[in-house]
């Protein structure tokens, strides 16, 4: 038996099988490295989705606001509109007055007037601490103008209140009031300041309508951006993973081709070898 011995053929099959076990061993390397990178992918979205939801909670919670101020303020407004308004009518129009029960209507016009103030002024301070419950005003947000929108959400001039409070506001009078047990007290200018007063909280209310309808468009926007990012990364990681699926298959495909070089190799040594 002879020995065997490396032919061209042999050598030629032997920097094969290197060169596609060399290949295989790069495209494994590959595929983890795309492995890694989908599950960097992964992360980045499932904190995509985490911010949309934010902004979606954000979106929703301002219109929410915005529905109660839309509600709170023509309520009060056409309330407080009208019994002034009456009042006016019957104090000043002593022969209208005359076909009514004058003091009664009064009465009620000064109730309700009295009343719709301290309703104006319960919103707003309702739907300051409603504000300070809420995500959106917590979050520390890149855009100067709108943190500065937020922080001025429901800031306003309680002075009127404080001013008389000691002589029109106190507890007793308003429960008082408010179970018909005791009037209002007569006082034109006092009247006419609760009308003022309840139309500037109504206006200032209207102007935190305006803020948060900005504020609202502002995180619509916010959400739409992120989905594109969010779309843009799922496509991205569609394509990593079918490199990755490329790289499986052509890494087998020379794992596959090594061996056969390897097979090659060996027959074509037991042919040298026993060919004679």
């Amino acid at each position: 038996m002879r020995r065997g011995k490396l032919t061209n053929k042999s050598i030629l099959y032997v920097i094969l099988a290197g060169v596609f076990t060399l290949l295989s061993f790069f495209l494994d390397q590959q595929v983890i490295q795309k492995e890694d990178t989908i599950r960097d992918q992964s992360l980045i979205i499932e904190k995509k989705f985490q911010k949309i939801d934010d902004e979606n909670s954000h979106f929703v919670a301002v219109e929410n606001l915005k529905t109660r101020i839309f509600f709170s303020t023509h309520q009060v407004n056409s309330f407080s509109t009208i019994n002034y308004k009456i009042y006016l009518l019957i104090n000043n129009n002593y022969e209208l007055a005359d076909n009514f029960d004058r003091k009664a209507i009064l009465t009620t016009a000064k109730a309700n007037l009295y009343l719709q103030f301290l309703i104006a002024r319960y919103n707003i301070l309702e739907l300051a601490i409603a504000a300070d419950q809420m995500a959106f005003t917590k979050t520390n947000y890149d855009n100067q103008l709108i943190r500065d929108k937020i922080t001025k959400l429901f800031i306003w001039d309680d002075n009127f209140f404080k001013k008389n409070e000691k002589e029109y506001f106190y507890q007793s009078l308003i429960d008082s009031v408010a179970d018909g047990t005791e009037e209002v007290p007569d006082n034109d200018i006092f009247l006419r300041s609760l009308y003022v007063e309840t139309s500037k909280i109504n206006k200032k209310l209207f102007s935190y309508y305006e803020t948060l309808d900005e504020l609202s468009e502002y995180f619509f926007e916010q959400e739409s951006l992120i989905e594109i990012d969010k779309d843009e990364l799922i496509l991205e990681q569609a394509n990593t993973k079918i490199q990755k699926n490329y790289y499986i298959l052509l890494s087998i495909l020379f794992q596959i081709l090594s061996l056969l070089s390897f097979l090659l190799l060996f027959k074509n040594f037991i042919n040298n070898t026993f060919s004679r």
